[in-house]
């Protein structure tokens, strides 16, 4: 009896190490992505044929496409060409996230950059709180509100903005849906387009999370990705923007 009580703790000691293992080994691999893929966004032209569509991003890692298996895989540059696809013109992405990036954040750097443009932006979009509600010491329910409102006021209407990604861990669960709630009221509030990353993120569930998830057990992976690119696309489509952007005779 001895030895097999110490044969399963032994196993699972075993399994505790590898699964500890396998996540350091991932989180390092998706922290790589930050730096490179900062690098791919930022190395954009200066100009742009007279008829582009401009998009513009702004948000945290999830824009940046952090999780991905390369940058052009992440939601923004899906929707992007989806966008050139429908409209028959050429887009240009301006890209203003920023990994680690909180609501906070958004305000104090995304925001004055976003103003700063020199262009009139076509299509808008922002997804931010999954770090607000990640870093529970410097981020609340109501700061992230708060923020939130600064943003949204900031933003051209109709921009297209989502509520924040379902946790898979409880602690978070909760502070997850309380920011969505918040989410809801806000966009609505300032006529703007509500994409649910929440609902689609939670309908996964808890078996299905590891098959939408990067290997850092956080940022989506190139199917979790896909997943929220539909969402963005099908608020997109319903709300007439692309036949308003169409090239004429497409």
């Amino acid at each position: 009896m001895r030895l097999l009580r110490f044969t399963l703790l032994a196993g699972l000691a075993g399994a505790a190490l590898a699964a500890g293992t396998s996540y350091l080994l991932g989180a390092r691999k998706i922290n790589g992505h930050v730096v490179r893929y900062r690098e791919h966004w930022l190395a954009r032209p200066d100009s742009h044929p007279e008829d582009v569509l401009h998009y513009v991003a702004l948000g945290d890692s999830a824009a940046q496409g952090v999780g991905a298996s390369h940058a052009g895989t992440g939601y923004v540059p899906t929707i992007a060409r989806r966008l050139a696809e429908a409209t028959g013109r050429d887009v240009a992405i301006t890209n203003l996230s920023v990994s680690g990036a909180v609501s906070g954040d958004v305000v104090r750097d995304q925001l004055p950059a976003f103003e700063a443009l020199t262009f009139v932006p076509d299509v808008v979009t922002l997804d931010i709180g999954g770090n607000d509600a990640l870093f529970t010491r410097t981020n609340t329910v109501d700061s992230f509100a708060d923020a939130l409102d600064r943003i949204l006021t900031a933003l051209p209407s109709g921009s297209f903005v989502s509520d924040v990604p379902w946790m898979v861990l409880p602690g978070w669960i909760g502070r997850s849906q309380a920011m969505t709630a918040r989410a809801h009221e806000l966009v609505a509030r300032h006529d703007h387009h509500l994409v649910s990353l929440h609902e689609r993120t939670r309908r996964a569930g808890y078996l299905g999370y590891p098959r939408h998830t990067a290997q850092d057990w956080f940022h989506p992976n190139d199917r979790g990705y896909a997943s929220w690119a539909d969402a963005f696309w099908d608020v997109i489509v319903a709300s007439g923007t692309v036949e308003r952007l169409r090239r004429p005779g497409r």
